[in-house]
């Protein structure tokens, strides 16, 4: 999952959008541990986890399918700082790399790649251990959300070449099919979003290259500070960090966390990730600072991350990114994604 810490913007939105479908702020958030002060607090943050918690109530009280009518109103702006840097790079294809670095600082539940092959940007949705339906509407509102920021990023409507989720058929596709601009195929094995990759190319209508620097580097120290504070995870991270090159295996990590296995994954669990999500993580971390400021070879970064092979560390990296680490970095020493 996305950082376990977590502005409360979103669920601000999920609030006033429940109240608006009957269904009082107050008991939308009672059992998520989060106050009403909060939601209007900009320095307020919470966890992935709460969040569920609160999409847990929706789903329980409303219809799934208004996970569709939620995503449109993640509006750019409702990202903070994440949003102007997208909204102010100087083309889209710069705006969808910055926004790949620092998806950590959305709200997304599901886990989102990207991939670009046969002239078509993919992005990937993958499910999280989520109980049904929560896992439904996260999907529906992550990928609808996705649809929004690339109209408002380019400034005009932009419709999918195709969509696939996964999920079953449901009894009326009418409000997919107006949610996407193109109806969905049903039960596939992964979500997709593809749209055409010449999209990525066009310069923005709100380009602002200075502000746009400004912007990914306020992400990154924003970042930087909350994974300092993630709890547990943080607290893994660290353990990971000492030998990165092996990446040690979940038992030993707990055990040098005085934990059981079990108290741990419960732990991560409870902040809303897991110990893969977690090493997952610090490679992609640590893999960014090697390839900027050490000056290794993609094979060296790979070796010191614990990749036995470069192939694997690549693919990796794509799905992080959706570049390879070679053209990631030189477009970052271009300024162009830090």
């Amino acid at each position: 999952m996305h950082a376990s810490i977590r502005g409360t913007g979103s669920v601000a939105l999920l609030c006033a959008f429940a109240a608006e479908h009957g269904l009082p702020v107050e008991r939308a958030l009672h059992a998520t541990g989060i106050s009403e002060a909060a939601l209007s607090d900009p320095a307020a943050e919470i966890t992935a986890a709460q969040e569920v918690r609160l999409v847990a109530t929706l789903t329980g009280e409303l219809p799934e399918h208004l996970g569709l009518v939620a995503g449109p109103r993640y509006r750019l702006t409702t990202y903070g700082i994440w949003g102007f840097a997208l909204l102010s790079s100087r083309t889209f294809r710069e705006s969808h790399e910055v926004g790949m670095r620092f998806l950590d600082l959305t709200y997304a539940l599901t886990r989102i790649s990207a991939e670009e092959r046969d002239g078509e940007l993919l992005m990937l949705f993958d499910d999280l251990d989520l109980p049904e339906p929560v896992r439904r509407f996260v999907l529906l509102r992550d990928t609808s959300a996705t649809v929004e920021i690339w109209r408002e990023t380019l400034g005009r409507a932009v419709v999918p070449r195709r969509v696939a989720l996964r999920m079953p058929a449901p009894p009326d596709p009418a409000p997919y099919e107006a949610a996407f601009g193109v109806r969905p195929t049903f039960g596939a094995s992964r979500s997709v979003l593809a749209f055409d990759a010449g999209l990525l190319d066009e310069p923005l209508p709100h380009a602002a290259p200075l502000t746009a620097a400004s912007c990914a580097a306020q992400c990154r120290e924003l970042l930087e500070r909350r994974h300092a504070r993630s709890g547990i995870s943080g607290r893994v991270r660290d353990v990971l960090l000492r030998e990165p090159w092996r990446m040690p295996a979940q038992a030993e990590v707990a055990a040098a966390l005085h934990l059981s296995v079990r108290t741990l994954r419960r732990h991560l669990d409870d902040e809303g990730t897991s110990y893969r999500a977690v090493v997952d993580q610090t490679r992609e971390h640590l893999a960014e600072e090697l390839l900027l400021t050490a000056g290794l070879s993609v094979e060296q970064v790979a070796e010191r991350i614990g990749y036995a092979e470069a192939s694997s560390f690549v693919h990796a990296f794509r799905r992080w990114k959706g570049l390879t680490p070679g053209r990631w970095a030189q477009a970052a020493r271009a300024g162009t994604t830090r």
